[in-house]
C-alpha cells in the first residue's frame, strides 16, 4: 500500500464523502473498537472491513490511498422530487438506507404476493381482519404480503436525507420509511403512498426514492401514489370536511371524534384530521395539534421498528451486524 494504515487516514478520506468521524464511530465499527487500535495497521485493517461492510463501501477502493471512495453496486435509483428544480438529490442517504434495506431482506424469511393494483380491493381485504387501515393494520397487511418494513434515520448530520423508498430485493421488496415526524398518522399514510408506488407499479426494480411525500405534488406518480394512499386510508371520504374552519385543536378533535367517527367506524380520525390539515394549509398547524391531542404517544417509528424486529430472523447475523442493526434501527 506504500505507507501505514491509519484509522485517522480513513476517518480523513471518509469526510470529504460526506461521513465524518462521530458517525463512523458510531455506526462503522464494533462497540469493542478501542482508540488504542487506530495505529495498528492490522486492527485498522479489521476496523475498515466493519467500516465497508456497514456502510457497503468498496474496500479497495477505501484501503487505497489517493483513489476515491466508491460504494459497491447498488440498485439504479429512481429520485421522486416536490420540486423539480432542485438537482441535489440524497445519494449518500440513499445509499446508507439501501444497505439496511439489503440486510434486512437477508435476514427476512418472506414470499412476497403481488398486490391488487385497486387501492379499495386492498382496503377491503384489510378491513376483512381489522377494524380500520391503520399504522398497524398496514403493517400486518405489508408483512403478511411479504413486504418488509423499517424504519431508518440514522443520517450524518449534514447530508441531504429523505422521506421513504422502496427498494426491490432478489424476490421481495422492502419499504424504509425515514422522515423526521413521529405521528402515526403521517407514518401510516406515508406507508400507503409506498405502497400505492408498489401497486400501481411504478418500480418495477431497482429502488425508487421519495424525497419527500407532499399533498400537492408535481409529479405524476406522485399523484397517484397520493390518491392511492387517500382511497384506502380513507375510502370515499376524502376532503369530507371541506373547508369548515374550528376554533381551535380542540375543537376540531372533539367534532371528528364525537360527530364524524360514530358515522365513519372503519376509518381512523387521525387519518381525517391529517388529510383536514392538508387540504387546508392555513389550518395545518391546527390539524397537528389536534393530532398531538388524539394520540397519548408519538412513536410512529418505534411501532414500526417493533414489527420489523419481531419479524426478522437474528440468528442469521453476525454479531457485529446485529450490533449494527440494533443501533441504527433503534431495537
Amino acid at each position: 500500500m506504500g505507507q501505514t494504515l491509519t484509522m485517522s487516514a480513513l476517518y480523513k478520506k471518509l469526510t470529504t464523502f460526506g461521513l465524518n468521524k462521530k458517525y463512523i464511530r458510531e455506526y462503522g465499527l464494533p462497540s469493542w473498537w478501542d482508540d488504542e487500535l487506530n495505529d495498528k495497521p492490522f486492527a485498522v485493517l479489521e476496523g475498515a472491513g466493519y467500516i465497508a461492510d456497514n456502510f457497503n463501501i468498496d474496500l479497495k477502493s477505501l484501503l487505497t490511498p489517493g483513489e476515491e471512495v466508491k460504494f459497491n453496486t447498488l440498485p439504479l435509483p429512481k429520485f421522486k422530487q416536490h420540486n423539480s428544480k432542485n438537482k441535489e438529490h440524497p445519494h449518500l442517504a440513499q445509499t446508507l438506507a439501501s444497505r439496511v434495506a439489503e440486510l434486512i431482506s437477508y435476514g427476512s424469511n418472506i414470499e412476497y404476493k403481488n398486490l391488487a393494483n385497486d387501492a379499495q380491493m386492498i382496503r377491503e381485504e384489510i378491513l376483512s381482519n381489522h377494524k380500520t387501515v391503520s399504522l398497524e393494520s398496514l403493517l400486518d397487511y405489508c408483512w403478511s404480503k411479504g413486504i418488509a418494513v423499517g424504519y431508518f434515520n440514522n443520517f450524518p448530520k449534514k447530508i441531504k436525507k429523505f422521506a421513504g423508498l422502496i427498494q426491490w430485493q432478489e424476490t421481495f421488496p422492502v419499504i424504509i420509511l425515514s422522515a423526521k415526524h413521529t405521528h402515526r398518522a403521517k407514518f401510516t399514510f406515508d406507508l400507503a403512498h409506498e405502497l400505492g408506488h408498489l401497486a400501481l407499479g411504478h418500480l418495477e426494480k431497482g429502488v425508487l426514492v421519495d424525497e419527500e411525500i407532499e399533498f400537492n405534488s408535481n409529479d405524476n406518480e406522485e399523484q397517484q401514489a397520493n390518491e392511492f394512499a387517500v382511497q384506502l386510508l380513507l375510502d370515499k371520504y376524502d376532503n369530507h370536511l371541506g373547508k369548515r374552519k374550528f376554533q381551535n385543536a380542540e375543537r376540531l378533535t372533539r367534532y371528528v371524534c364525537k360527530i364524524l367517527i360514530p358515522k365513519l367506524p372503519n376509518i381512523q380520525p387521525d387519518a381525517i384530521i391529517l388529510n383536514y390539515g392538508w387540504h387546508n394549509k392555513n389550518c395545518f398547524r391546527q390539524a397537528m395539534a389536534a393530532l398531538n391531542i388524539l394520540e397519548v404517544s408519538t412513536d410512529g417509528q418505534k411501532l414500526i421498528n417493533k414489527y420489523l424486529a419481531d419479524n426478522l430472523d437474528w440468528d442469521m447475523f453476525s454479531d457485529e451486524t446485529y450490533e449494527y442493526l440494533e443501533k441504527a434501527l433503534g431495537v
